[in-house]
């Protein structure tokens, strides 16, 4: 092929990367191209660059997922992990469930390197995951005295562990459905949002929804999702960084994985 035409199917591929539900196993096209990033070198360079001008980063290329692209603050192109975290006041605690989510999806640093790792959590595992720490730092706090009110200069500010708690877990309306505040309905938006992009699948109503994840997810958690996040929550003034700024540095014991952030630190 020449120039014009490697560029041509440098950008089809990209295409393919920013479309949704697109995978090599589903599109021949896609599949042949997955190869030539392998094996031409040239080729892998033309896709960089294109994906450069989209003001995008190749993050990995993969013969399952494909082409996985990582944004940039300056792209109005594919979408992040925290990119799919609605605009409303809920905001907070919809990426502490994203972060949750990530956290239990990959328990050990080493899981997000392991092509081979999947992820299989449900909505009810994650809301009492994260109900139980919440409730673990109350008590905590109420062991020591600790003042647990907000600051006087910023009453509104509620730390993310009491307002978790403030909230049911589960409940009914009158028309039978889970009411769209409890905590259980939010963890469940928040799968939902990642099988609408392609991250997880869902695998059975069970426990309010079982998922599992794909090299996509483990890709945007690695490399970029949970960064974004806990530095969106830290500007928001509602939790925290781990310190050095970088979700990669929670303590040894931390069980909930220090490469997704540890989630215990968002609720102080």
């Amino acid at each position: 092929m020449n120039r014009h035409e490697d560029a041509a199917e440098a950008a089809r591929m990209v295409a393919f990367a920013m479309a949704r539900r697109k995978a090599p196993a589903r599109s021949g096209e896609y599949a042949r191209l997955v190869q030539r990033f392998d094996t031409e070198p040239d080729f892998a360079q033309v896709v960089r660059k294109v994906a450069q001008g989209f003001e995008l980063t190749v993050l990995e290329v993969h013969p399952l997922t494909g082409l996985v692209l990582g944004t940039t603050p300056e792209t109005d192109f594919a979408v992040s992990v925290s990119d799919l975290v609605p605009q409303t006041a809920d905001r907070p605690l919809y990426l502490l469930a994203q972060l949750a989510i990530a956290a239990m999806a990959f328990p050990r640093p080493e899981d997000l390197d392991d092509d081979e790792h999947v992820g299989r959590i449900s909505v009810k595992q994650v809301d009492e995951e994260v109900r139980g720490l919440a409730s673990t730092i109350e008590r905590r706090l109420a062991q020591t005295g600790e003042d647990i009110d907000p600051p006087t200069d910023q009453p509104g500010l509620e730390g993310l562990w009491r307002a978790y708690l403030r909230r049911n877990a589960t409940g009914k309306t009158q028309t039978d459905r889970v009411p769209r505040s409890s905590t259980r309905a939010l963890v469940k938006k928040a799968f939902t949002h990642l099988e609408s992009h392609g991250f997880v699948r869902k695998l059975s109503d069970e426990d309010a929804g079982i998922y599992v994840t794909n090299v996509k997810y483990r890709l945007q958690v690695r490399d970029q999702a949970a960064r974004d996040m806990l530095e969106e929550l830290a500007v928001l003034g509602v939790a925290a960084l781990p310190a050095g700024g970088a979700p990669d540095q929670a303590p040894p014991d931390d069980h909930l994985s220090s490469a997704a952030a540890p989630v215990t630190d968002l609720f102080s």
